[in-house]
């Protein structure tokens, strides 16, 4: 795993508050399973708030009005726990290496070949609360992993675990792009990281350039209606012609912006067998796929992220990538 300890001294000496030493923190994350942890004091995030509504006003969310919702608690994301005082980030690598070349492989994302990463972070996130507790006593606090107004990337950048590249994706220095991000949000005191990584993209704009759909519209800024990974998941109502054309052999998400990034020529292979691709879903023909019955797609993809799709959309996209 790739997990560097650093110390530092505790910020707030008062001896009557509690402060959770980082040593602390990243040996609980550690244990729980995370390949890195960065931590820092929950605060809204007035940077990223013109962004974020820019990018909703310009429908750059398309179909997914959820983005829309709960803005308030997405800048400050103490309002999803009382008495929230801190935010704990971590990382899990979950890249599974580069799939041999075959042309009837179903083209699905990385992270959609293993069991849902949902439950199995979240899992992870609560043991490591666990063994906080048992160290420091009570703290209450919640678990996120992609699945409520959190801006993971943000928080993530904030708390010294990267930087955010021109494709929007985190990028940590050693792992790359290739990591699902998990939060504890937790009302006690802890020791913040101070290590602040810079942006170190410099001139380069391969994933830019790769994007068969220019959805990378700008550095930094994806129009998601343009996006693959939308086009296949998200998106609700049927694709037109044109949309159709875009999705490039894609069945589920897209990996192109990451799979051209430089830095991900330094990720190493995940170790964790549960996040590894399942066999029967990796090696499949994608006619197979377009062929498939309801119950057929329960059964293969029931415990993955690709039944986020849905029976019929997926389908769908495999017969548009024959």
């Amino acid at each position: 795993m790739i997990f560097n300890f650093i110390y530092f001294n505790i910020i707030n000496q008062n001896i009557n508050v509690i402060v959770i030493p980082l040593l602390s923190i990243q040996s609980a994350a550690h244990k729980a399973g995370f390949d890195a942890c960065g931590t820092g004091k929950i605060q809204p995030l007035s940077d990223d708030e013109n962004h974020l509504k820019q990018w909703l006003e310009e429908g750059m969310h398309g179909d997914m009005a959820y983005m829309g919702r709960n803005v308030n608690k997405r800048i400050d994301p103490g309002m999803l726990v009382p008495g929230a005082q801190s935010i704990i980030t971590v990382l899990l690598n979950y890249f599974p290496g580069n799939p041999p070349a075959a042309t009837h492989r179903p083209r699905i994302a990385r992270y959609a070949l293993g069991v849902d990463y949902h439950s199995i972070v979240k899992g992870m996130l609560y043991k490591m609360l666990d063994l906080l507790r048992k160290e420091h006593g009570t703290i209450n606090g919640r678990a996120f992993t992609d699945s409520a107004p959190v801006l993971e990337r943000a928080w993530a950048r904030r708390t010294g675990l990267g930087w955010i590249g021109k494709n929007g994706m985190l990028i940590h220095p050693q792992m790359g792009s290739f990591t699902f991000i998990g939060e504890l949000i937790i009302d006690a005191k802890v020791e913040a990281t101070k290590v602040n990584i810079p942006d170190r993209c410099g001139t380069c704009t391969r994933c830019m350039d790769a994007c068969p759909t220019g959805a990378i519209v700008a550095p930094h800024v994806v129009d998601a209606r343009k996006c693959i990974s939308y086009l296949t998941i998200e998106k609700k109502t049927p694709l037109s012609e044109k949309e159709k054309g875009m999705l490039n052999g894609w069945c589920f998400g897209c990996d192109i912006c990451q799979e051209v990034c430089p830095w991900n020529g330094k990720a190493r292979e995940t170790d964790m067998p549960d996040i590894r691709p399942m066999g029967h879903i990796a090696n499949l023909d994608v006619k197979n796929y377009a062929h498939l019955t309801e119950r057929e797609f329960e059964t293969i993809f029931g415990k993955t992220p690709v039944k986020r799709a849905g029976f019929a959309k997926f389908v769908e996209n495999c017969k548009e990538s024959l």
